[in-house]
């Protein structure tokens, strides 16, 4: 023990720091933690402070273990906590920038923090002085400093970027052009066919942007390259009456158009009082889309104003409809319906 105590008074001033750095960051992991990414999720605040103290313990074992046996363990010490402060510092960091250039949006009365093309840029900035940093600390950790002489260090991270480039720099380059353009930004509502995406955006990063389907509500991520490369319809830049809905119905024959008119005049009545996002102020409009084999196809057309209940405003109509048509006795399956034509050679050859 004499011995252990007599190793701590040798230490350097450079060695409690960062014994010390690591005790901080032991006794303040729970509110380290808690910012870091800010979640409302316990368990995901749990993982953390738990991940972050075997960190630090980790770390401390490796300082002490120098004293047992090995003369190299000071160094994987302070290696190890440059890399971790280095990764804390450019989150907190990105943290405090998203928190001067970043955007608030809220989305279904929650409240959305997204990144903005000046947030991404400061961010890469950080992230490119903090690794420059890092990597001379840790060359002067080990007492390398003859590779700063050479263009080895240097030229082995431009090898690493360049062989990595086909992961890495599509989604980033997209993300910036996203971020920059600003068509699609939290809150709006888009419409991707390729992927099958009728969906809330809630935030874009430089590698993907996430979104809320309007179907399930699950969060679907897809990264930026693939949405660039994808056509997107922006439905929430629509004009102040809203966003224009289609249904197709198919009715047969027999009935007049004011019967018809009247027929939708009383869904339109029904859905608007059983769903509100449907404008009330824009009247329908029914179109006669096709004179078919078996039936005639009327287009309904209504108006919904919040496009977060585009699939209940769909809902409500088709609702309505059936409710109308069994009252109505106007059937909205399509009627099997035949005739013989017959030629007046025929008629003759029969005679």
């Amino acid at each position: 023990m004499t011995e252990f105590f007599n190793f701590l008074f040798t230490l350097s001033p450079i060695d409690y720091t960062v014994l010390g750095v690591n005790l901080v960051l032991f006794i303040f992991a729970k509110p380290i933690a808690s910012r870091y990414q800010r979640s409302t999720d316990k368990a995901t605040i749990k993982n953390r402070i738990r991940g972050l103290r075997i960190a630090n313990l980790l770390l401390f074992t490796i300082f002490i273990s120098e004293f047992f046996f090995s003369h190299w363990a000071k160094q994987l010490s302070q290696t190890g906590l440059t890399l971790l402060l280095a990764f804390l510092g450019v989150h907190f960091l990105k943290v405090l920038i998203l928190a001067k250039y970043g955007r608030t949006k809220e989305i279904d009365n929650v409240e959305h923090r997204s990144e903005t093309y000046q947030s991404e840029i400061f961010g890469l900035l950080i992230v490119f002085i903090t690794t420059i940093a890092t990597i001379l600390f840790i060359i002067n950790i080990w007492g390398m400093t003859d590779w700063l002489k050479t263009t080895s260090v240097l030229g082995g991270l431009l090898i690493i970027a360049f062989s990595t480039k086909d992961v890495w720099a599509p989604d980033n380059i997209n993300g910036l052009i996203l971020l920059y353009n600003g068509n699609i930004e939290p809150g709006s509502v888009i419409k991707v066919d390729d992927c099958d995406l009728l969906a809330i955006t809630i935030q874009t990063t430089l590698t993907q942007t996430v979104f809320r389907d309007l179907r399930s509500k699950h969060q679907i991520i897809l990264p930026n390259s693939r949405l660039r490369s994808s056509k997107i319809e922006i439905l929430s830049k629509c004009p102040g009456s809203g966003l224009m809905q289609t249904i197709d119905f198919k009715i047969g024959y027999g009935f007049t158009i004011e019967e018809i008119e009247s027929f939708f005049a009383i869904i339109w009545e029904r859905a608007c009082d059983a769903e509100k996002s449907i404008n009330q102020e824009k009247p329908f409009a029914v179109k006669l889309l096709e004179n078919g084999d078996h039936a005639v196809v009327w287009r309904f057309c209504y108006w919904v104003k919040n496009l977060f209940g585009l699939y209940d405003a769909a809902f409500a109509v088709n609702r309505e409809a059936y409710r109308t048509s069994l009252e109505k006795g106007i059937s909205l399956d399509t009627p099997m319906t035949h005739s013989v034509s017959v030629t007046p050679d025929a008629t003759n050859q029969l005679r």
